[in-house]
């Protein structure tokens, strides 16, 4: 028989204790890559996508190469939105695109039209206040449409620099029909500005009458959080460069990108490299498939779930069916959505949203949008939710 030393028992009761820790840790690991992501953003995010963001690092700031690749990717994305209008990549989350809209085109006691029917058109009107303008805030009902003849008159009675709304309000799955309102506000000479965060990628937007159109990293393009992206129109730049006030920003300013990138070739600071790299392989993954593919897929899959929804007896919290956007599906729980949310995940694995604010106990939200939007990631999720609330 060998007798150890202490030291030596020391030792291998230290590796035998790190074993099975590391073990412990890798069966952790193994738990969460099951975790089946149905969130309205961030999304899972496909593994090409993964393996980009690992890429070696260029310093954005002296390699012309990265000029040539972000030169690319700006091209890139004009054709997910649809337009030639500038894109800007600003570091930071889809919000970030909201303030900075408002930031650089809302001078002191400027007029502004929000027009809202959920949280985030809300919280423009925030905003508005913040950098000192004056919010006119046209409001409807959060689970009904926005109407255009109300908005029409609001318009004849006041004259107003920027109107704010949302393509699709996350937090209640509503998709809101923009183009007569928009068509409208540009006959009235007023700079539009849309959130449309969580559905650029994946339902078509009314690009010919957006001046400012916001986009976000973590949603339909299933990249990872961190990344507001702008479509910014000439008539959106030259209200920005007009504005009489002193800006008294500078990250949320956008005529920093205007003075420096657009007009010299030089960023006003240095970029999220390894995320720019995500959104380009994510970006290719949309044109690989077909801009109007990923729309079809995204529309068949929101009727997959809706249909399996209404035969589980689900309410949906918009008004109508019509309502429900292609990208996130919301469904009335009456208090019981944080329960739901609970038993999903320690269950089966699956991890959905709840409502936001006052709705957080009575709406659970499933996320089909992006390297999401799969038939059979919904079928699973779907029969999942149905064993839990019967």
């Amino acid at each position: 028989m060998l007798l150890m030393s202490p030291e030596v028992t020391n030792l291998s009761r230290n590796i035998r204790n790190v074993k099975e820790a590391m073990s412990r840790s890798m069966d952790k690991l193994s738990e969460d890559e099951r975790l089946l992501m149905m969130t309205p953003g961030p999304t899972e995010i496909p593994p090409t996508v993964k393996k980009a963001m690992s890429q070696p690092m260029e310093n954005p700031n002296i390699q012309s190469e990265f000029y040539d690749f972000y030169h690319s990717l700006e091209d890139k994305l004009q054709k997910v939105y649809g337009t030639e209008d500038d894109i800007i990549i600003l570091s930071g989350e889809g919000i970030l695109g909201l303030e900075a809209s408002v930031a650089s085109l809302v001078d002191e006691g400027d007029k502004v039209l929000c027009i809202s029917n959920g949280v985030f058109g809300d919280g423009f009107a925030d905003f508005v206040k913040m950098y000192g303008g004056e919010p006119v805030i046209c409001d409807f009902p959060y689970d009904k449409p926005l109407n255009k003849e109300r908005i029409d008159k609001i318009l004849e009675q006041e004259d107003f620099k920027v109107a704010t709304m949302v393509h699709c309000e996350t937090p209640t799955g509503t998709l809101n029909y923009l183009d007569g309102i928009l068509e409208s506000l540009k006959q009235a000479g007023v700079i539009t500005v849309v959130d449309a965060v969580s559905s650029l990628g994946g339902v078509p937007i009314p690009m010919e009458n957006i001046d400012i159109c916001i986009g976000g990293s973590q949603k339909c393009l299933s990249s990872p959080p961190g990344l507001a992206i702008l479509s910014v129109s000439e008539d959106a730049w030259n209200s920005i460069q007009e504005k009489e006030g002193k800006d008294q920003h500078f990250y949320t300013s956008l005529k920093v990108w205007k003075d420096n990138w657009f007009e010299k070739e030089r960023f006003p600071y240095t970029p999220s490299v390894s995320n720019l790299y995500a959104l380009d392989e994510a970006v290719d993954l949309i044109s690989r498939e077909g801009k109007e593919y990923g729309y079809i897929r995204h529309e068949e899959t929101s009727n997959l779930c809706r249909k399996r929804a209404k035969q589980i007896g689900f309410d949906f919290f918009p008004e109508t069916e019509e309502l429900c956007s292609p990208t996130v599906t919301a469904l009335e729980v009456e208090g019981q959505a944080k329960r739901i949310q609970k038993e999903l995940k320690e269950k089966y694995d699956i991890l959905l949203a709840t409502g936001l604010g006052d709705l957080r106990e009575d709406i659970i939200r499933v996320g089909h949008m992006g390297f999401n939007a799969k038939e059979k990631n919904v079928k699973k999720t779907m029969d999942a939710l149905e064993d839990v609330v019967r």
